[in-house]
């Protein structure tokens, strides 16, 4: 990765299905960061196009948020290239995708300073209510870009470790998950930097982790938005709306004495357990005694 990346998330508020006027608030936001202070990325939530899901299917809901979803290129490539031209900036977007049917997907894109797509992450995990709406992606790909590479994510894939390995292994610098994510009862308040500290730590890598403010079909979301470093520490943090934009700046060198000391691209041990893709697989009698005894 570069010496230095300057990276701000955006909390975003978005409006209920209005696509156009989503986009130009965050125009505006990219505008507003790169002129106050170094920006390299900008970073908005999950579906910050169009807003999320409510709790209960509904046909009409439906009907109304695939004629809010964007094609890739479309809308969004045109309004959001074209302020990251103007500022040079890198911006990450979570947005409703019209695929080339009928299908939907909660994308993630990144475009480049130069305006250009770099490339698109489609939600491979879908939570709840999720898969009545869009269909699921089938990679987990790494971006080369001017910053370093990066892997990208959305919400509920951050659950799967398997994913951020992936992405790791692949050579993986910095891994960017947005979220629509509303605290859960039961749920510890500051799970979403549980989550960041740990797949930084166990990937060597800087974990982004872009959460939304707001209210929307009964949910209140809950913002704290974090970065974290390659070895597990807390970069900077965000707690409700008084902290509209979270910022952060990532070194290289720091990444790399940490690779120094613990390389889990290199270190990792597959030839001791094998693919873990499989549903099932052979057990030993003695493994399958063995895991039963430990088991919580």
């Amino acid at each position: 990765m570069k010496d230095h990346v300057d990276v701000a998330i955006v909390q975003f508020d978005p409006r209920p299905l209005d696509l156009a006027g989503n986009l130009e608030a965050m125009a505006t936001a990219v505008r507003a960061e790169a002129a106050a202070r170094p920006t390299d990325l900008v970073v908005f939530p999950e579906l910050a196009t169009t807003g999320y899901l409510p709790p209960d299917y509904g046909d009409d809901f439906r009907r109304r948020l695939a004629a809010a979803a964007d094609t890739i290129p479309g809308r969004t490539t045109e309004t959001l290239g074209r302020v990251a031209r103007e500022t040079g900036t890198h911006v990450i977007v979570g947005l409703a995708e019209r695929g080339g049917g009928e299908e939907l997907y909660n994308t993630l894109l990144l475009i480049g300073p130069d305006g250009e797509t770099i490339g698109a992450h489609r939600k491979v995990h879908l939570w709840d209510q999720e898969p009545k709406y869009f269909a699921s992606g089938h990679r987990f790909d790494v971006l080369d870009t001017g910053l370093g590479r990066v892997g990208l994510s959305v919400c509920h894939d951050s659950r799967f470790p398997e994913a951020t390995r992936l992405q790791v292994v692949a050579g993986a610098e910095i891994l960017v998950c947005v979220f629509a994510y509303a605290p859960d009862p039961g749920v510890p308040a500051d799970i979403l930097a549980h989550r960041a500290v740990t797949r930084a730590w166990e990937s060597t890598a800087y974990y982004v982790l872009a959460n939304r403010l707001g209210s929307e079909h009964g949910a209140d979301f809950a913002g704290l938005s974090v970065v974290t470093g390659p070895t597990g520490q807390i970069l900077t943090g965000a707690h409700g709306p008084r902290d509209p934009v979270v910022r952060a700046r990532l070194h290289h060198r720091p990444l790399a004495d940490a690779r120094r000391t613990v390389d889990v691209a290199r270190e990792r041990r597959p030839d001791i357990y094998g693919d873990l893709s499989p549903v099932s697989s052979p057990i030993s009698p003695e493994t399958s005694a063995m895991s039963q005894q430990e088991r919580p």
